[in-house]
């Protein structure tokens, strides 16, 4: 008997690997191709081959090692296989009479089965006490005996109705394996059926369950799109409230401090004309008395202070209807600023929502290899394509070595405007929409450039990118907090993306807390594919570095 573990040169206790790796080495090492016209070498390999086949099916190898052992163990002594013999016959005959009884067969024909067996016990003893004879020094006369009782017993058999029984046992049998044949294939049908229904009902679930995801999202979406429009028209109420307060106040100021210059501006003519019929009096007159000519200097000169106070007065009120009409158009401004900006809110949350489903339109392209859009540019593709080889290079793992070589195959479509206009043709991608995509790219960016610099001063935004400067400048901590704003999207659009990239940013510094949300996504699948394994890993490596949500988690486990 071929002993395969020697042949493949293995131990009996070899795994399924291990027998896989030195079949592959063997293999290489006697194919034909390899030894041309060296029979051994043939032969060699048609028993690497044999012993393969058996050893890598767990069934066949099962069956193999019983071979084995049982070709290993020591022989039986012939007295031992006689006794077994005997008692194997015994229990064959009271079997046989039990399946004749259970299947209503004659009792008659029981009983012939039962003296058949019988018979045929007696004659096996017969034999074996023949082949036992030899070695116990039977003499020739008892050998002729023995011989004799044999031909008797099979004679007194053949005359017992062998050949009925048999012919009954036959027909039963035949007929059991027709009921069990039927049973078969009935028991397959109702497999297949139960099969396809299977297949059926998991396709079914998986649809339910896109349905339902989808409808999950569509609602998400429409409860975020009614508070984003409440809170705009309650901000927009307010503000219309605010604007009609300014301008009513504004008007009435406006009003009233128009009506005093009036006034003022009427009094300074009274006193002109007063001084001037003053001045004709006294040209007229020709006073000669000096107490006359004291007298009227002195009301001239209290008429020329009053007309000095009026025209102060009347300064004063001009410089309070100018600052009121530049506080008023200030407010104006303001109120045009913040409609622009509100406009602008809309139209870029909008266009954050195309972004993400030209992504997902990507997602299944060459572009999505790259992690680019349909519609970028030559140097962005360039960029990205630099960023993936740096990130993949040098890495053994075989699942990195497969990215990076469809990253490759992507480039080297998309690096060249021949190959790439075909490729954007069999996607459905024309020349007119990359161009009108890219406008509408160019135009956001603008809208988006006038969007931060109106909120210049707004508080928010001037933390934003204080953090955003800090965090391209290499703090953890401001990185950190970056990657949490994108990731509850609390004062801006949420980014799942965005945060895993800055989460992953702190985490290479070892930030506990960074290295903790880094983990966080990962066991939760957000913005980044799901393995839960690696993130907790970095929940316990963040856990040691005294991240205290960190820590607590770890205890809820």
């Amino acid at each position: 008997m071929k002993n395969y573990y020697q042949i493949l040169n293995v131990k009996p206790t070899a795994t399924e690997d291990e027998i896989k790796r030195s079949y592959r080495v063997l293999a290489k090492r006697y194919h034909p191709d390899v030894n041309p016209g060296d029979e051994s070498a043939a032969d060699r390999f048609a028993d690497i081959n044999e012993a393969n086949a058996v050893l890598s099916d767990p069934t066949a190898r099962a069956q193999y090692d019983a071979k084995l052992k049982e070709a290993a163990a020591p022989k039986p002594n012939p007295e031992d296989i006689i006794a077994r013999q005997r008692a194997q016959a015994q229990a064959a005959a009271r079997q046989a009479a039990r399946q004749a009884a259970m299947r209503g067969v004659d009792p008659r024909y029981a009983e012939a089965a039962m003296a058949r067996a019988q018979q045929r016990e007696r004659i096996r003893q017969a034999q074996m006490q023949q082949a036992a004879g030899g070695h116990a020094a039977f003499g020739a006369s008892s050998q002729s005996q023995v011989q004799a009782q044999l031909t008797a017993l099979r004679n007194q058999a053949f005359q017992s109705g062998h050949e009925q029984g048999m012919a009954e046992a036959q027909a039963a049998a035949e007929k059991e394996i027709s009921r069990l044949n039927a049973n078969l294939r009935a028991m397959l049908g109702e497999n297949r059926r139960l099969k396809r229904q299977a297949e059926e009902d998991k396709a079914l679930k998986a649809q339910l369950d896109d349905a339902e995801r989808d409808r999950r999202e569509l609602e998400q979406e429409l409860f975020n799109r009614d508070r984003e429009l409440s809170q705009e028209q309650l901000r927009s109420k307010e503000m219309e409230e605010q604007l009609s307060a300014y301008r009513e106040a504004a008007s009435a100021a406006d009003a009233k401090s128009t009506e005093e210059l009036e006034n003022c501006r009427a009094a300074l003519e009274l006193a002109n004309a007063r001084i001037r019929t003053l001045e004709q009096e006294i040209g007229q007159s020709k006073m000669t008395n000096n107490a006359q000519i004291q007298l009227q200097q002195d009301k001239r000169k209290q008429m020329q202070e009053q007309i000095d106070a009026l025209n102060a007065q009347v300064a004063e009120l001009s410089a309070t209807v100018d600052e009121l009409r530049a506080e008023n158009e200030q407010w104006e401004q303001y109120a045009k600023s913040e409609e622009f900006l509100s406009d602008a809110e809309r139209r870029l949350q909008d266009w954050y929502k195309k972004t993400k489903a030209d992504r997902r339109l990507a997602k299944t392209t060459l572009y999505g290899t790259l992690g680019v859009l349909i519609w970028a540019t030559d140097a962005e593709i360039d960029a990205a394509y630099g960023k993936l080889v740096k990130r993949y290079s040098g890495k053994s793992d075989e699942a990195i070595v497969a990215k990076l070589a469809k990253v490759k195959e992507a480039y080297a479509v998309l690096c060249k405007p021949e190959t790439r206009a075909e490729y954007n043709e069999s996607i459905g991608i024309t020349p007119e929409k990359l161009a009108e995509e890219r406008r509408l790219i160019a135009e956001f960016e603008q809208i988006e450039e006038d969007y931060r610099s109106r909120l210049a001063s707004k508080e928010f935004w001037a933390h934003y990118d204080e953090l955003n400067t800090s965090a391209l400048s290499g703090d953890a901590a401001s990185q950190n907090a970056l990657g949490e704003m994108y990731y509850y999207g609390d004062e801006l659009e949420q980014d799942l993306e965005q945060a895993v990239f800055w989460f992953k940013e702190a985490a290479k510094q070892k930030h506990a807390d960074g290295m903790y949300n880094l983990g966080v996504c990962f066991v939760n699948g957000e913005g980044v594919e799901q393995n839960k394994t690696t993130g907790y890993g970095f929940i316990r490596q963040a856990s040691k570095l005294g991240s205290k949500a960190a820590k607590q988690y770890m205890d809820e486990m």
